[in-house]
């Protein structure tokens, strides 16, 4: 992909804030909007890059308050790709894609990967190890880190050329 002007708008320390702004997306969650606000926590500073002006810039922040629902693990994904869709101004990017991905992301992280943790982590608390309860948490924690650092950063650098891939 060749580097232009628009595309070094964004940084690597903006994706990084994206990242660990994606952790906050349910602290947010309402019925109405759902994840709409945290989506939007999380791409506030990219936006902000990208529109300088403030009209333009809250206009932005308002597009980014429809109704949003994703599994939190791949949210990166959606979140970095829209913010490359915006620096191309291609909007309604994460619409299409949060059910999808949800229904990818729910069965692996909630049906598949958190019964095989919690599965190796009550063989060592049948035990009374607390071991149990650590594995647990770290091999399921780990797993949700990575996922998100990676699909984001995988969400970004598809920009546009994901919707022509498609």
């Amino acid at each position: 992909m060749q580097e232009t002007k628009e595309t070094s708008l964004i940084t690597k320390k903006d994706l990084r804030s994206v990242f660990w702004r994606s952790f906050t997306m349910q602290s947010s969650w309402s019925f109405d909007k759902m994840m709409a606000y945290g989506f939007m926590y999380s791409i506030e500073k990219p936006l902000r890059k990208i529109y300088p002006k403030d009209d333009d810039y809250f206009e932005a922040l308002h597009r980014h308050t429809e109704t949003f629902n994703i599994t939190p693990h791949v949210s990166p994904f959606v979140i970095d790709l829209s913010v490359a869709m915006e620096q191309e101004s291609i909007n309604n990017l994460k619409v299409g894609l949060m059910g999808p991905l949800s229904g990818i992301g729910d069965s692996f992280f909630w049906g598949t990967f958190r019964v095989i943790t919690a599965g190796i982590g009550i063989a060592f608390a049948q035990k009374g190890s607390i071991l149990g309860a650590l594995l647990y948490f770290f091999l399921y924690t780990a797993i949700h880190f990575l996922t998100k650092y990676i699909t984001g950063n995988a969400g970004y650098k598809m920009g546009t050329r994901f919707l022509e891939n498609s």
